[in-house]
């Protein structure tokens, strides 16, 4: 994955002085504040949609790996207030996983994160509030995210286990299954990406239903052949412990979130996981 400075110094100044914050939100013998002293996260771009649409928190925390397409995922998913009418907010702070604000928002976007960041007493009000029946939908690396999180992991459906050094052509197609995510798009899509392998088959959990698949056929020579694995799965569905999930390893290419497609396939996804499709 490409690492950037200038992403990195940009989502800092995002943040802005929230570093006291996150100091006050541990006691003195390093565990957790009681709830009511906990801080809340930083939200560095919020806009209001229509009401009864979903309200989206965009999440894009990374200090892992820098993606030049983290910042372009944030402003995609920002504009849908304008062209879907959902409520946005985004904030790349972990305190934001606290009750209190997750308790606004039907969705979140893990948008191109990576590594962990979340706390013990924020990955307890995440979880719960996915068991409460929350929507998550993650981009790329949100299977490189919080990969020591157990709970995390298998509500995304895979965890990330490589991909080769560069961007590639190839083609996606989708899978003939009837569901509201991909009901009437193109039967295929050409993308340049950095094409995803997980460390066990996504399939092959109970329950996830794949809705979209790499096209091994249609990759470069260059491909590196011990990553071809046939069946490719790479956008799919998860319903495992009460909040709906949906996951595209698509992302690292900032031009995918400018993409008619890809612009369509989030926003039913983000419908979809929040119960409005």
């Amino acid at each position: 994955m490409r690492k950037t400075i200038w992403t990195f110094v940009l989502l800092l100044a995002a943040c802005g002085d929230n570093g006291a914050a996150r100091d006050a939100a541990t006691t003195d013998d390093g565990s957790s504040a009681p709830p009511e002293e906990r801080p809340l996260g930083y939200l560095d771009g919020t806009c209001s949609g229509q009401p009864g649409q979903p309200r989206v928190l965009v999440y894009t925390y990374e200090n892992q790996w820098r993606h030049m397409s983290n910042l372009h995922a944030r402003q995609a998913l920002l504009d849908m207030c304008a062209t879907r009418g959902f409520t946005v907010a985004s904030s790349n702070d972990p305190h934001v996983f606290n009750a209190t604000q997750l308790a606004q928002f039907d969705v979140v976007a893990f948008a191109v994160t990576s590594g962990s960041g979340i706390d013990a007493a924020g990955k307890a009000d995440f979880e719960a509030w996915v068991r409460a029946g929350g929507g998550v939908i993650g981009f790329e690396a949100a299977t490189a995210t919080e990969q020591g999180w157990e709970f995390y992991v298998q509500n995304m459906g895979a965890e990330f286990a490589t991909h080769p050094p560069t961007l590639m052509p190839g083609t996606l197609r989708l899978e003939p299954v009837s569901h509201p995510i991909t009901e009437g798009l193109p039967a295929s899509l050409e993308v340049i990406e950095q094409w995803y392998v997980f460390k066990a088959r996504p399939e092959s959990v109970p329950g996830l239903q794949v809705l979209m698949t790499l096209d091994e056929s249609t990759l470069p020579a260059s491909f590196p052949p011990e990553l071809k694995v046939g069946y490719h799965a790479y956008a799919w569905t998860l319903e495992r412990f009460g909040g709906r999930v949906f996951y595209t390893a698509l992302g690292d290419n900032p031009e995918v979130f400018s993409h008619s497609m890809v612009l369509e396939l989030t926003a039913r996804a983000i419908e979809w996981v929040a119960r409005r499709r």
